[in-house]
């Protein structure tokens, strides 16, 4: 075989690869770019209830009590290809018995590790400044997450934000936390098939020593929200898995900020 044939050869290689790894970052962006949605029920019972006022757009959702302007918030990182409308319901009752604003972001390919990314790599502001920056009147914030969410809240929180507080649903820190003065909760379900039971209990030391920890009987993964799709079903309705979440929850936070009066 001459040189030429070898060379043509190898560029019919090179395209080959291109186009290969083309096909594979296309499929990725469309398998992320197809989140888990919430049910409408759940959508809808949050907007109908005038106790609660929900504005959405093409960033997210902003939930907050309908009758008074609260002095915190709370910036909910959703998990791994699950929009934000999954967690409207599951948080509302954050805003309505909590008194806080809750601001859910949609992620850049609904990955909350990519906004991560695209800050640290100062392309983009992290969700979380964001949030801060469009509500100057806000003067305690909290950042939480669902899985991969709440990992990334970790993150952010790592990298020497000023909040009060993490919280965090069936997820964990994989980073060192736990020198750091603030507040933090964690909540678990007993019927999780998707968290990595060993790598939780591995980084509970990430935690600050005070963290309230909780684990929900007969609650799965997709339970922390409202969509359906990442385990089996639990066998436990969501409405009671959320009553057990919130009643885990408001408490803590309601607690958490009457120790910061303004």
């Amino acid at each position: 075989m001459d040189r030429s044939t070898v060379g043509r050869h190898a560029k019919r290689l090179v395209v080959w690869i291109v186009v290969a790894l083309l096909v594979v970052v296309a499929l990725a962006v469309i398998y992320a770019g197809t989140p888990y949605h919430g049910t409408p029920e759940s959508i809808a019972a949050a907007e109908d209830d005038p106790r609660v006022s929900v504005d959405r757009s093409s960033g997210g959702y902003v939930l907050q009590p309908a009758d008074r302007q609260p002095e915190a918030a709370v910036v909910f990182y959703p998990g791994g290809r699950v929009h934000p409308d999954a967690y409207v319901g599951s948080l509302a009752p954050l805003a309505r018995e909590a008194n806080v604003t809750v601001v859910i972001p949609r992620m850049p390919l609904n990955l909350a590790v990519v906004d991560y990314g695209l800050a640290e790599a100062g392309v983009a502001d992290h969700a979380a400044d964001r949030a801060m920056a469009d509500r100057p009147e806000i003067s305690e914030w909290y950042v939480g997450g669902h899985s991969l969410g709440g990992a990334m809240a970790c993150r952010y929180v790592a990298t020497g934000a000023e909040v009060e507080g993490v919280l965090l649903y069936a997820s964990y820190c994989d980073i060192d936390l736990s020198d750091r003065d603030i507040a933090a909760v964690s909540v678990t379900g007993d019927a999780d098939g998707v968290l990595d039971r060993e790598a939780d209990d591995r980084n509970r030391g990430n935690l600050p020593p005070s963290t309230r920890v909780a684990e929900l009987a007969g609650v799965n993964h997709t339970q922390f929200g409202t969509y359906r799709g990442h385990d089996e079903p639990s066998g436990t309705s969501y409405e009671t898995a959320h009553s057990r979440l919130n009643g885990v929850v408001v408490p803590w936070l309601r607690s958490q900020t009457a120790l910061h009066p303004t």
